[in-house]
């Protein structure tokens, strides 16, 4: 009985209130906004007043299990009973400090070693938002490793035998990686590449400069900034050039997956990240039809190295997705939609060509990805449109709509004006 008790408890989610394990066997939340009631008499319609948003509270149902399992009641008990609000850990939600107003537990009948759980929470304030951040963060990258791994080794697989034909072969790969990186090589050289690397530098410098979730470096200049896209522009090209050198299968695919990513080191900006990264998500191989061995090798290895091209290209694409941050929930649900047609496609292609570990690293990736930028959209303001009936100056509009003039450069940059004392009558701006 114990055996099975114990391979139960691994099938379940885990989660803890200040440090004390449980199994969670399920569980659930209220959300909402706090209105207050207003019913006034011969009036059939109340006013309900908006105060804000309602706490969020959660509900889990779990268990403890185990010969100490009645110490971690006692643990759990002594949690409930501690003054104030404690750390939860949920597996779903994620951390969050909370407030425990009922705690029961039930021991079941004739059944020794396990004992259930409930619990109600309220949250009282998220502290560890950053921490869930970079815990995103790092299953991005975990999984974008993976991801990496099984796209190199599925490469590997696949082009061992036409590889084995001789130096035709792997000149026809290197060649479908060379064209492919010399798109590499015009990205980094890119206007939009220049002008994300100038995303560092400190200050309001405008409209046209500054991106999504780029660190500003107190001491950069521009001389600096292009000094230094100037020498990673130099890498690329040198990584680029590796992969017409490279001896064997696994040498190419290491250069081909490291392309991308030095290209994405470039550029400190990650929104100029995605959009020099984009387009090398496109990579076709032109495949000459051919009933000959060595054809068929040959046609076998473009399209493998056209694959992993694709692939290394996604990789990078998903980190720089992972540093992104979005500035309404609109650019977040598009986002979504983008980079998860991507993979969700690149996955597709992964399992008719029968490569199963890449398949499952590619769905493992994108509910990654996918996640994580749910959890930045949720956080943000909707777009709204803005209607006046005359031209103002943006930073009237800013005190009109937000009482802040300090939101004026936010509303030059969406609406895009000729000159910013001369805003449009009708433009889009975040709700709040």
């Amino acid at each position: 009985m114990a055996g099975i008790i114990t391979t139960l408890a691994e099938e379940y989610l885990q989660g803890s209130f200040r440090g004390v394990p449980f199994v969670v066997v399920g569980s659930g939340g209220s959300n909402g906004r706090n209105f207050q009631i207003h019913r006034y008499p011969f009036r059939d319609q109340p006013w309900a007043e908006d105060l804000g948003r309602a706490p969020r509270s959660y509900r889990i149902r779990g268990f403890l299990i185990g010969p100490e399992c009645l110490v971690q009641r006692d643990l759990l008990v002594m949690a409930a009973e501690t003054q104030g609000p404690g750390t939860l850990i949920h597996p779903t939600v994620g951390a969050l400090q909370a407030a425990l107003t009922r705690f029961e537990w039930y021991e079941r009948d004739g059944v020794m070693g396990i004992v259930d759980i409930e619990m109600e929470l309220v949250e009282v304030v998220n502290y560890l938002g950053s921490v869930i951040t970079l815990a995103l963060d790092a299953a991005i990258g975990v999984a974008a490793v993976a991801f990496g791994a099984s796209a190199s080794s599925d490469y590997t697989a696949s082009t061992l035998t036409p590889y084995s034909y001789g130096r035709s072969v792997l000149g026809a790969g290197r060649t479908v990686a060379s064209l492919w990186g010399a798109g590499a090589v015009t990205a980094i050289r890119s206007p939009s590449a220049w002008q994300a690397s100038l995303g560092v530098l400190p200050g309001n410098l405008g409209r046209y400069v500054g991106g999504n979730g780029a660190a500003t470096d107190p001491d950069a200049t521009e001389a600096s900034v292009l000094e230094d896209l100037t020498t990673n522009g130099q890498v690329v090209s040198a990584n680029v050039a590796g992969l017409a050198d490279a001896a064997d299968a696994t040498a190419l695919a290491t250069g081909i997956l490291a392309v991308p990513e030095s290209v994405r080191s470039a550029i400190a900006d990650p929104a100029g990240q995605i959009a020099v990264l984009t387009p090398l998500v496109s990579c076709d191989a032109t495949v000459m039809a051919s009933s000959a061995p060595i054809g068929g090798a040959i046609a076998t290895a473009q399209a493998a190295t056209a694959t992993l091209c694709r692939q290394a290209a996604l990789l990078s694409l998903a980190r720089a997705c992972g540093d992104w941050q979005p500035s309404s929930a609109e650019d977040a649900q598009a986002m979504r939609l983008k980079v998860g047609t991507l993979l969700d496609d690149e996955a597709i292609t992964a399992a008719d060509s029968g490569n199963d570990a890449s398949f499952q690293a590619l769905r493992s990736l994108r509910a990654q990805v996918l996640q994580d930028l749910a959890d930045r959209g949720a956080r943000l303001p909707d777009m709204i449109t803005v209607t006046r009936n005359a031209a103002l100056p943006a930073l009237v509009l800013a005190q009109q709509l937000y009482a802040d003039g300090s939101r004026a450069p936010d509303l030059i940059r969406r609406a895009d004006p000729i000159h910013p004392a001369f805003m449009p009558t009708a433009f889009e701006a975040l709700s709040s």
